[in-house]
């Protein structure tokens, strides 16, 4: 068994010597094999050890359990550290299930645990088993090929160095080294659906279907891992074609380059997008497939909004991602020269002095001859019926017209401030200037608006 465990952690790069490991230990059968196996592999193995248990004080028998593996710890002389918590009340404030709220209170104190006492890994108990019921669960609930793979040998800090044994190679194991464990009761409640995939369907399948399912079902995670692996390289080589711009709150993609995908990579390229700005968790298949459905609307005013302030934008050849928010609201201050401006509807700030003209960037900055301008100046959004007479153009253009062209997506364009004197527009900051302030070889004071790049 030791040599099982020793060659599954070479074979997965699960640890290296001189690591430190915490260990996840209930006092359950699992969790006693593993805290007994990494004991015995320690010397050979040069690691640092430790045991960490939470109370979830859910059951009765709670502090006993606590009692339990501290007594063992001390007895194989592995440090122990231990945390209680009201598990009920925090599914309760959480609006989770116990089980949910009990995962996440144990992991959120691991990693706690991890930066506190300057640890390497945490290594959980996970088997062969709670690896077929994962698979279950995950097809069950309409999974992709990354719910297939079930249970990671290794994610960052945390390992599975068990998960090359099957239940009942652990119990034999325990009943050879004459090992106790503590039982939980809850493990048999049918209530919760890992419970009855464990004690009802598999058994099902085993009896009438497969008498080697959960053999197959860990290979099926194997194979699901490894061609998920491929498609994740795939991703990032595609991820780099189509990825036109990405900046705090915001990714737009190609929306040609997208279509073009395998639908397998255009799925997992729209998931890495959602990702980036608000983490993998929470996303369903229909909210890609809305996604996709936006690959083929033209225009500049098609969007959807999606779960966690998302807002996803079909914005003529390009997708735009985004969770900043949406202002329409109007803005209108005096300036000050020279002086700086804050807009709290944008959240920008622009600096206004005189000097020399400045390097011309789109969306950034604005040059004008200061003498030809009226006073007093405005910065202000646009309203309706705005018209400017666009430098080397003849005649004059409505500015909604002009954003229109330029391919302004259309939640951007209440944001761009207007450069204005009563009805005069002299420039649309940072894209374009009027013929009524253009700089030429006369100009002897400049004007320079630009946005501050924080």
């Amino acid at each position: 068994m030791l040599r099982k465990v020793r060659e599954y952690i070479r074979e997965e790069k699960l640890l290296e010597p001189g690591k430190k490991v915490l260990l996840g230990v209930s006092g359950g059968p699992d969790s006693m094999a593993l805290l007994h196996i990494m004991h015995k592999l320690t010397a050979e193995m040069d690691l640092g050890l430790a045991a960490l248990h939470l109370n979830h004080g859910l059951r009765p028998e709670a502090a006993a359990e606590e009692e339990f593996v501290r007594e063992h710890c001390r007895n194989w002389g592995i440090d122990f550290y231990s945390r209680q918590a009201d598990i009920r009340a925090r599914a309760l404030q959480e609006k989770k299930t116990l089980e949910e709220a009990g995962r996440d209170c144990r992991y959120r104190y691991f990693f706690e645990q991890l930066e506190e006492l300057q640890a390497d890994y945490i290594a959980t108990a996970h088997h062969q088993d709670d690896q077929a019921e994962t698979v279950l669960l995950h097809l069950l609930r309409g999974s992709g090929l990354k719910g297939l793979r079930g249970i990671m040998p290794r994610k960052d800090q945390l390992i599975r160095p068990l998960l090359a044994l099957s239940k009942a190679e652990i119990i034999h194991y325990l009943d050879e080294n004459q090992i106790p464990y503590c039982l939980d009761q809850s493990n048999n409640d049918l209530r919760f659906l890992r419970n009855r995939i464990r004690r009802e369907l598999i058994p099902y399948l085993q009896k009438t279907y497969n008498p080697r399912i959960m053999e197959s079902l860990n290979q099926l995670a194997g194979i699901a891992r490894d061609e998920n692996d491929y498609l994740e390289k795939q991703l990032h080589f595609s991820w780099d074609k189509l990825l036109l711009r990405q900046e705090p709150g915001l990714i737009i993609l190609d929306k040609k380059a997208l279509g073009e995908e395998h639908p397998a990579l255009q799925k997992r390229l729209i998931l890495e997008a959602l990702a980036r700005l608000r983490g993998e968790s929470g996303w369903e298949l229909k909210d890609v497939q809305r996604i996709l459905r936006l690959l083929y609307q033209s225009g500049s005013s098609k969007y959807i909004q999606l779960r966690q302030g998302l807002r996803v934008s079909s914005v003529y050849r390009e997708l735009h991602f985004t969770n900043r928010p949406f202002r329409e609201g109007s803005f209108c201050y005096p300036i000050s020269v020279p002086g700086r401006l804050s807009i709290p509807e944008t959240g920008e700030n622009y600096i206004i002095e005189l000097g020399q003209p400045a390097t011309f960037q789109p969306g950034l900055s604005s040059c004008l001859d200061y003498d030809k301008l009226k006073q007093p100046l405005f910065l202000r959004s646009r309203q309706p019926g705005d018209r400017f007479q666009p430098s080397g153009m003849k005649g004059s253009k409505k500015v909604k017209d002009y954003f229109i062209d330029i391919k302004l997506p259309r939640e951007q364009r209440a944001r761009v401030p207007l450069l204005t004197s009563g009805k005069n527009v002299y420039a649309i900051v940072g894209y374009r200037v009027s013929r009524l302030a253009e700089v030429d070889t006369e100009s002897q004071r400049v004007l320079i608006i630009r946005k501050e790049n924080l």
